[in-house]
């Protein structure tokens, strides 16, 4: 475990100004999705004097952050909680193959028995290692499918409420000659009547 915190302590940082220079946003803007994020449980480093640390995840999450909520359209609240459930599986994940690295091998020479049961357990733990790949490809193809649903399901509610607007216009229209040529044909009649004209 001291091994898995020496690497993120080596790990490059980032300063907020920098990570907003990055994203081609304001620092307020960037402090704004930081502080939304943790309130949905995201973590990020502190300093000396508490200003946030960006590590290298940390910015690819402000940069997922600003494609889901700049380019697809997605309420902020929506993409802060993405976000989190997907950093979390990552983090998980990627803590256990730290760990798993970095665990030291002994294989002793004379226990037969020992060296089975170790190699029995890197099996397990490639087949493992296997599955978690394909699941994270799947999540991964689930999560571009459910981006490219919303973005559909977004553009199809503005197409409507386009064409609902022209309807209602083209109606309001329609209201305003009818009642210009019953205006007009009431106008004919009275003269018509006093006129007597045929």
């Amino acid at each position: 475990m001291g091994d898995v915190i020496e690497l993120v302590a080596r790990e490059r940082t980032y300063s907020g100004r920098e990570v907003a220079e990055m994203l081609g946003i304001g620092a307020s803007t960037l402090r704004k999705w930081s502080m939304l994020l943790e309130q949905h449980g995201y973590w990020f480093l502190r300093d000396s004097q508490n200003r946030r640390e960006y590590r290298q995840l940390d910015v690819s999450c402000m940069q997922r952050f600003y494609r889901l909520t700049k380019d697809q359209l997605i309420p902020q609240e929506e993409a802060a909680q993405m976000i989190v459930s997907q950093t979390k599986v990552e983090t998980t994940r990627n803590e256990t193959a730290v760990a798993v690295a970095l665990a030291p091998v002994t294989h002793p020479a004379a226990n037969e028995d020992a060296l089975e049961a170790l190699e029995a357990i890197d099996e397990k733990l490639h087949a493992l290692a296997l599955h978690v790949k394909q699941q994270d490809e799947n999540q991964q193809a689930l999560l571009a499918r459910l981006e490219k649903q919303e973005a559909y399901i977004r553009t199809s509610l503005k197409e409507r409420d386009r064409r609902l607007t022209k309807a209602m216009s083209d109606i309001m229209d329609a209201k305003v000659q009818l009642a210009k040529m019953q205006d007009a044909e009431r106008k004919t009649s009275i003269w018509h009547k006093l006129f007597r004209l045929n």
